[in-house]
């Protein structure tokens, strides 16, 4: 018997002590985004402003962050279920609210919404001209309203930019929408392929730049209170400035 009980009580604090928020130390969930979220892996290395950002925040309230490179799409499920304290770079949506808590903004940004194709590929002047084309996304990517709530394009959803650069130089795909354009075209420089081309057709896109962690997190309140104060005395801006970088206000 009371090897059970100590087996029940290893049981418990395993769970108790799962998740990070009962300690100091947080998990946070990275992914290769240049410039803001940049992975070297040839040695490992992660940095970027969001990563600075994010820590010296950390730091204010006693914490530290331990990164993992994560697929976002990963991220979005550990968001869903606890599994990540949290993930820099997640565009608000009005379906994402029901179990991300974001904080922020801590800016705004221009991500315009670019189609990529082969040099010889379809032309695209206007929305209209992707009604006949398979056009290759990433899975779990909030891009537009009127393309994420389009049910009549013909879509490829796929895990990451590594897939889709592959796909579109192989004539499986006529397009890519990309919302990460450096992502996408470090990816096709890194097979070689030139023979692409930007669309003439591109979707203006200011987004706020927020960070998710799981809905109703316990140090969601406090996060984004260091947050605001990084932004009102400059903080942000000039760990934006170290990388050569600027939000707008």
């Amino acid at each position: 018997m009371k090897h059970i009980r100590s087996q029940i009580f290893t049981a418990l604090c395993a769970v108790l002590f799962s998740t990070s928020s009962f300690s100091d130390t947080l998990i946070g969930d990275f992914r290769h985004r240049p410039p803001e979220m940049v992975v070297d892996l040839d040695n490992y290395q992660l940095s970027g402003p969001l990563k600075d950002v994010i820590e010296q925040a950390a730091a204010k309230l006693g914490h530290t962050i331990e990164w993992r490179v994560v697929p976002f799409i990963r991220s979005l499920d550990n968001l869903k279920n606890h599994k990540t304290d949290i993930v820099p770079r997640v565009v608000h949506t009005i379906e994402r609210t029901e179990f991300i808590e974001y904080l922020g903004p801590i800016g705004i940004e221009r991500y315009d919404i670019h189609f990529v194709t082969q040099l010889n590929g379809p032309k695209i002047a206007d929305y209209q001209d992707l009604r006949t084309l398979q056009i290759g996304m990433k899975r779990g990517t909030a891009y537009f309203v009127r393309f994420d709530n389009d049910t009549e394009l013909h879509k490829t959803a796929v895990a990451d930019d590594f897939n889709l650069a592959r796909m579109l130089r192989a004539g499986r795909i006529d397009a890519v929408i990309v919302l990460d354009l450096p992502a996408l075209i470090a990816e096709l420089q890194a097979i070689e392929f030139k023979h692409y081309q930007l669309a003439d057709y591109v979707y203006p896109n200011p987004i706020g730049n927020y960070y998710g962690m799981p809905l109703n997190h316990p140090q969601a309140p406090a996060f984004n209170q260091a947050l605001t104060e990084m932004r009102q005395d400059g903080t942000i801006t000039n760990i934006y400035r170290k990388y050569g970088l600027s939000l707008l206000e």
